[in-house]
C-alpha cells in the first residue's frame, strides 16, 4: 500500500512524515502520549524548556522499556 503525508505535533513543532496508512493511527496515537507526558512534566516539575521536557520524556519511556 502506498504512503500518505501527515503533520505530527510534538513538542509544539509541527514534524511532516510520510507513513503507510497502516501506520498512521499508531504514529499519530504516540504523538499524543508524547505529548501527554510533556505536559504532566510540565505541570509537576518546574521545567520550561522543550528540549528538557523531551529529554525526561524519552528516558522515562526508555527506562519502561528496559
Amino acid at each position: 500500500m502506498g504512503e500518505i503525508s501527515i503533520k505530527i505535533n510534538i513538542a509544539d513543532r509541527m514534524y511532516p512524515l510520510r507513513v503507510t496508512a497502516e501506520e498512521e493511527e499508531v504514529i499519530r496515537h504516540a504523538a499524543k502520549l508524547i505529548n501527554e507526558k510533556i505536559k504532566e512534566l510540565q505541570d509537576n516539575y518546574a521545567v520550561r524548556d522543550k528540549q528538557d521536557l523531551l529529554s525526561m520524556c524519552v528516558l522515562q519511556y526508555a527506562t519502561g522499556m528496559i
